[in-house]
């Protein structure tokens, strides 16, 4: 009985659809979640800039990632960090002796500040709670406040990047660094994020995201 009324005191409303949860999110908000997960074979890491991504971005997962960052829910996001850290954790690049250091994709500056968090630092963060790596949330920083690339050729997007990041306290060259980001989608911020940091001397690893549209790889990333 105790048992019982415990639960009840504890729940609180799911972020999704508002039903009593226990967790961050109901139990079938996080099996529809779960249900977007890429399979292992599809998860990637190849190439010369290898990703790791662990879900399509659709369905629950797209309105969690919407929920996360419109919503001021940023606890989502060390729940979403957790399952990558999870899956992560299980494939064949992470069992290395040398544990890599991470870095998120910098937020444009007033977004910002309009919502209080950068979503892929909270990603990160969950992500490197369970994996044991350093997180440096500043080592990449982004100092031109550009527009929003959704909807821009790559030619654009590219330009519209230029000498928009770069490196900033915490980045260092003692040990590789992963790039982590909540979507990826042509993989252009994180190809001009490797740029910045090799330039400077570090060794990248690859990328580690929530979602890409779909199995395949990004094309600017396959081309690399």
């Amino acid at each position: 009985m105790w048992q019982s009324i415990r639960s009840l005191i504890f729940q609180t409303p799911c972020p999704l659809c508002q039903k009593p949860s226990q967790d961050q999110f109901c139990r079938d908000c996080t099996g529809q979640i779960f249900s977007h997960r890429f399979p292992p074979k599809f998860q990637q890491w190849q190439g010369n800039f290898p990703r790791f991504v662990w879900g399509q971005y659709e369905g629950q997962l797209r309105r969690a990632l919407t929920v996360m960052k419109f919503e001021q829910q940023p606890d989502i996001g060390i729940w979403l960090g957790e399952q990558l850290a999870e899956q992560w954790l299980q494939q064949p690049q992470a069992k290395t002796k040398f544990r890599p250091q991470v870095v998120p994709i910098p937020l444009n500056p007033r977004k910002q500040a309009q919502r209080g968090f950068n979503q892929a630092e909270r990603i990160a963060a969950g992500f490197c709670r369970l994996t044991g790596y350093v997180l440096h949330p500043q080592a990449l920083q982004r100092v031109k406040d550009t527009q929003a690339l959704f909807g821009l050729s790559p030619g654009d997007r590219r330009r519209e990047l230029q000498s928009a990041l770069a490196t900033g306290p915490g980045f260092n060259t003692r040990r590789p660094w992963l790039i982590l980001d909540d979507i990826i989608t042509t993989g252009t911020t994180a190809l001009e994020a490797r740029r910045i940091m090799e330039e400077k001397g570090a060794k990248v690893l690859g990328i580690v995201a929530i979602a890409a549209p779909s199995f395949s790889q990004p094309m600017e990333l396959r081309q690399q």
